[in-house]
């Protein structure tokens, strides 16, 4: 049976609808989606976790609509600055995790913006710090660099990985698809040293000139 999001959580985005708070509420969102993951893929096939379908079911509910209204805030501008949303991303991030992690960063100064609205930007490095942190024990550090490569802003999350994790692909899906709706590319991969590797690749916004006009290809 579909299960709505709470009336709480519906009147918080009434009074809020700000993309600050939008994209803490997603991150919270995506938090028990993941830890209700997590608990599933520790039992054995024939086992169930109690409770897990209608906590996943009532969160999917909460993402759509969170989702739908980051949409309507989201329309303008068209540019963000990778920077500035990694850093409240973080901040976001590090005040729902419930365990002390250490975050390192090597983030390019002066990065041309990325061609996508701050909401969208905000989502999809919201659900990055998601993936990596979720398997993440007290001490674990994780890594954040952005650089410059030719006509893209990257972005890449490096941290350990959790060694069974079965869901990994399905938990990464949405996340690439929705890089993919903003002309990126998204990778999510494993190395032999058993660390997990997010990597964000977005197309960099067109420098307009004083004219209000972008320069010529070629």
């Amino acid at each position: 049976m579909s299960r709505k999001p709470t009336a709480d959580s519906h009147g918080d985005m009434k009074r809020e609808p700000d993309i600050d708070r939008l994209t803490t509420l997603l991150g919270q969102c995506l938090g028990r989606i993941d830890e209700q993951a997590y608990r599933l893929q520790q039992v054995d096939d024939d086992e169930t976790v109690d409770g897990a379908d209608d906590v996943l079911e009532q969160e999917a509910a909460t993402l759509q609509e969170l989702i739908g209204s980051m949409l309507e805030q989201t329309q303008a501008p068209d540019q963000s600055d990778l920077n500035v949303v990694i850093a409240a991303a973080v901040s976001a991030c590090l005040g729902e995790l419930q365990r002390p992690i250490v975050v390192r960063q090597r983030l390019e100064p002066d990065l041309p913006p990325v061609a996508c609205s701050p909401g969208q930007l905000s989502f999809a490095v919201q659900r990055s710090l998601v993936l990596c942190t979720g398997g993440l024990v007290a001490g674990d550090e994780l890594w954040l660099t952005s650089r410059r490569d030719g006509e893209q802003v990257v972005l890449e999350l490096e941290c350990p990985s959790v060694a069974n994790d079965r869901n990994l692909p399905a938990r990464s899906q949405t996340l690439c698809e929705f890089v993919a709706a903003m002309r990126g590319n998204c990778r999510v991969d494993r190395d032999d040293r058993g660390s997990l590797l997010v990597v964000l690749e977005l197309p960099a916004a067109l420098a307009i000139d004083e004219h209000g006009s972008a320069p010529p290809c070629g």
